[in-house]
């Protein structure tokens, strides 16, 4: 048979369309002649199980019944916060106590839930905590007692379940009824009964920070504007809740967040949606009218609907066409590879596929390329350089042809492999998969005829030493009824290949230990840390400020330049080795730059720094506008004191001091005391909210070393307190109020750091982006920014705007208003844009503006010019 070429039977489903090398079978003697193959593969007519994804059923409180279903690989869990916390003393081992306890035994079964803790669920139960009021049923939602209960709990869910691969994603929970951020039908004060948006700062905050590895889902599109958030539309496809779905339509965010729901069945108008789970899916058009929704929201996995009956074989049949939409599809078109490979040689994989679902895959799960034995046991595996979070669905769903007008893209992934020296002799079938990183299993299956049970997909023979023998793949098995994947609650590195070579490192460093502010300027932070270790080799260090790279070192020091004087930085480290794994970001270090000019210079003490005194009632919280990202509140009236301790001056004698604090009420005073001494009043006036950081100051006179600055007030309640800045003698000036610095926190486009609204929009990049610690905004004769200042500037003389350009000289491309007054900025300050960053005044008082109402700050960009400008600050001074 060598003098002809023969392909045995299950080639037929294959249809090899090139092998390279020659028109027949060359001798056994001959080295890797058969070249490159080149294989189409089809999509399956199957609906099948893949991780979360697809129908997904809800446990309800006080159940961990987990039955098996069709198409179910994912689970809603609603738990009531005190089986997880009852004091706040609880610990993190009882959640994962709990969570062991419940979630017993679905590794095993490949099932992953997504929790939604909740504190109050109508009509079945109350869950408060020990030590929150909650007899009010409006100002329980809203007390500090509550709020920073939550961010509390909210840190040690993320310690419990950021990492456990039991869990696919998190539902935001905790506030409101059902846990979905709303109290109707009750009322809040100002007749809105969505949680505000201080609350939103908080606990979104709280959010950010617990589950950096796991995404979060949150009720309502028009919260929580601005965070890594996605949706769960709990009233999905409901002809009364169109609003809901177009608001999630309109967020955009399903690239990278996951869109989620529930279609309602108890109420609203239900002749779309028959009523029920069998309503729907046993009517073709009311499957294609919700199937039309998860298609125009990229819906990834929908809830009650869930619950139909598949021994009804109209709606198993509607439950299938529905399963094949709702969630990413797979489907491999062509694959091409070496068909021989000697031991110690490279082998080539490429394949193109693309995602014929609604929504993306959004974790960064590996893919595999593997060569089996006879008996399908893996002989060699090694993983591709490949995001499969970029394999995206199309855009723009039609109505009518039910297809996406933007068709999905196919995406290209190939890899060059090392095959090991030792791997003996023979022909081995190559296959495909995609693994989930707890245990390295294949977990994720595409949808192509080609299926082996166990998650693998196989594509052909490849030859190791020589020819391969044939080209029959065997019989293949059905997706739906395999039930053999699982995963693994603790996984090490994986033992394979990479492509490119290498030993497959999936480990990432240690993270980065000990950052310390090793010295400030007025333009620069200087950044020193411990080595990080890594079972390779640390190659670098990535620093960011806020959450904004600005800089990469090997060393275990950096120097960020270019900044703002008085002002205040967060910053973290992140390790990373050669294989681009990235280490846990470092404790997070604030640093103050000094003050610009002569003088001295100013030093920076938070108020919620652990060596400071606390005492009484006195509390440390969460607070996005403060500096540092945290406040002391709770001062006075119930004896609470907030004590800064080792505040240095070089030498005795009258310093400025200058107090940060927030204030929502009318004006409230404190006590001030130094070393102990007699104590002085100060008064607070009301910065209009208790997410508004305002300032006052005074002189104080202290001793050369260290010194004591206490705030109390024994007759009622002081204000909260952001921070105190020391200038070292003289007049001082004011250390200016700050607008945005455009650090990303918070994030931008939501609120500036004075936690009010903030926006912009029609830019050639859209609302622009943050580069660098900057906004860049591209335009040509378009595009408006707004910012809300809405408190009184009477105490600042100028605005200062930190502001570079591409070419310079775009002062006259754009115009402010402020305060009543619009200008360009040339005409506002007189002063040109360089491209370098500059510092460009513009005198309040001198140009009239209305500093009693200043009301918003916008730009508008529609006045003829065309270019980029970078804003890396706006303060009033």
């Amino acid at each position: 048979m060598r003098g002809r070429m023969r392909w045995p039977g299950m080639m037929s489903l294959l249809a090899v369309l090139v092998a390279a090398g020659g028109a027949g079978w060359p001798s056994k003697d001959a080295r890797a002649a058969v070249g490159t193959l080149t294989v189409n593969l089809s999509e399956t007519s199957e609906a099948f199980k893949n991780p979360n994804m697809g129908f997904r059923p809800s446990v309800y409180i006080g159940s961990t019944n987990f039955p098996d279903k069709e198409y179910t690989s994912i689970y809603k869990h609603y738990i009531p916060y005190t089986a997880l916390e009852n004091l706040a003393s609880d610990s993190v081992q009882k959640i994962k106590d709990w969570s062991n306890t419940a979630w017993a035994g679905l590794e095993n079964r490949n099932l992953k839930v997504v929790p939604r803790v909740v504190i109050v669920y109508p009509n079945v139960g109350e869950y408060w905590p020990d030590g929150i009021p909650h007899t009010d049923t409006a100002q329980r939602w809203l007390s500090d007692t509550y709020k920073n209960r939550m961010i509390a709990f909210i840190g040690k869910l993320g310690q419990a379940w950021n990492n456990d691969p039991r869990v696919a994603a998190i539902e935001f929970g905790l506030f409101g009824n059902w846990g979905e951020q709303h109290i109707w039908p009750d009322k809040f004060s100002d007749n809105t009964d969505r949680i505000p948006l201080s609350m939103q700062q908080a606990l979104g905050d709280a959010y950010v920070n617990a589950f950096p590895n796991k995404k979060v889902m949150v009720r309502y599109p028009d919260t929580f504007v601005g965070y890594p958030f996605g949706i769960q539309w709990d009233s999905f496809a409901l002809p009364d809740d169109v609003s809901g779905g177009n608001g999630e339509i309109a967020r955009d965010t399903w690239r990278t967040q996951i869109n989620s729901g529930e279609v309602a069945y108890d109420w609203g108008d239900q002749s779309n949606l028959g009523g029920s789970p069998d309503g729907t899916l046993g009517s073709v058009n009311n499957t294609n009218y919700v199937i039309d929704w998860i298609m125009r929201t990229h819906t990834s996995s929908l809830g009650w609907i869930a619950e139909y009956n598949a021994g009804n074989s109209a709606v198993a049949a509607g439950a299938t066409s529905m399963q094949k939409k709702l969630g990413y599809r797979y489907v491999i078109n062509q694959a091409s590879y070496s068909g021989s490979v000697q031991p110690g040689g490279t082998m080539n994989v490429a394949f193109n596929v693309t995602n014929k679902g609604s929504s993306p895959f959004y974790y960064n799960w590996p893919v595999e390329a593997s060569l089996l034995r006879a008996d399908k046991s893996v002989a060699w595996k090694g993983v591709f350089t490949a995001d499969i979070r970029q394999w995206l669905p199309g855009t723009d769903w039609n109505l009518s042809t039910k297809t996406y007008n933007n068709a999905p893209a196919s995406n290209a992934v190939s890899g060059s492999f090392t095959i090991p020296s030792g791997l003996a002799n023979g022909t081995y079938t190559l296959a495909l998969a995609i693994l989930d990183p707890s245990g390295w299993k294949p977990s994720v299956r595409f949808a192509n005829t080609n299926y082996y049970s166990g998650g693998r997909t196989p594509i052909g023979k490849v030859g190791i030493g020589g020819d391969p023998s044939d080209q029959n793949l065997g019989s293949f098995n059905s997706l739906k009824s395999d039930n053999t994947l699982s995963y693994n609650l603790t996984s090490g590195a994986y033992d394979g290949g990479l492509s490119g070579g290498g030993g497959g490192d999936t480990q990432a460093p240690t993270a980065p230990a000990g950052l310390s502010n090793a010295g400030v300027t007025s333009s620069s932070v200087s950044l020193s840390w411990n080595a990080a270790t890594d079972n390779v080799g640390v190659t670098g260090y990535d620093v960011y400020r806020g959450s904004s790279l600005v800089g990469t070192t090997a060393a275990t020091s950096f120097t960020n330049t270019g900044l703002a004087a008085s002002t205040s930085y967060t910053f973290t480290v992140r390790a990373k080795d050669a294989a681009g794994n990235a280490s846990a970001a470092s404790n997070a270090v604030t640093a103050t730059t000094s003050a610009s000019g002569g003088g001295g210079g100013t030093a920076s003490y938070e108020a919620e720094a652990t060596g400071n005194t606390l005492a009484g009632g006195a509390l440390a919280g969460s607070c996005a506008s403060c500096s540092g990202g945290n406040k002391v509140g709770y001062v006075g009236n119930n004896s609470g004191t907030l004590q800064f301790n080792g505040v240095s001056a070089a030498a005795a004698g009258s310093a400025t001091l200058t107090i940060s604090y927030l204030n929502g009420d009318a004006s409230r005073t404190a006590q001030l005391s130094v070393n102990g001494g007699t104590a002085v009043a100060l008064t607070f006036p009301s910065t209009g909210s208790w997410t508004t950081v305002g300032t006052v100051q005074t002189q104080v006179t202290l001793n050369a070393g260290n010194n004591t600055i206490k705030l109390s007030n024994s007759s009622g309640w002081a204000p909260d307190f952001d921070r105190i800045q020391v200038g070292t003698s003289g007049g001082g000036g004011t250390t200016g109020l700050l607008l945005d610095n455009y650090d990303s926190s918070p994030s931008w486009p939501s609120n500036n750091d004075l936690g009010k609204w903030t926006g912009a929009n029609s830019f050639l990049n859209g609302a622009g982006v943050i580069e660098s610690g900057a906004l860049k905004l591209q335009y040509n004769n378009n595009g408006w920014l707004g910012s809300d200042v809405t408190q009184s500037l009477t105490g600042y003389t100028k605005m200062v705007i930190r502001v570079k350009g591409a070419a310079g000289g775009e002062q006259s491309h754009f115009r402010i208003a402020i305060g009543g007054v619009e200008k360009t900025l040339a005409e506002f300050s007189g002063n040109t844009v360089t491209t370098s960053y500059k510092d460009i005044e513009i005198d309040l008082v001198a140009n009239a503006v209305n500093r009693n109402a200043p009301g918003q700050l916008t730009m508008t960009f529609w006045h003829g010019g065309s270019g980029t400008v970078w804003i890396d600050e706006i303060r009033f001074v």
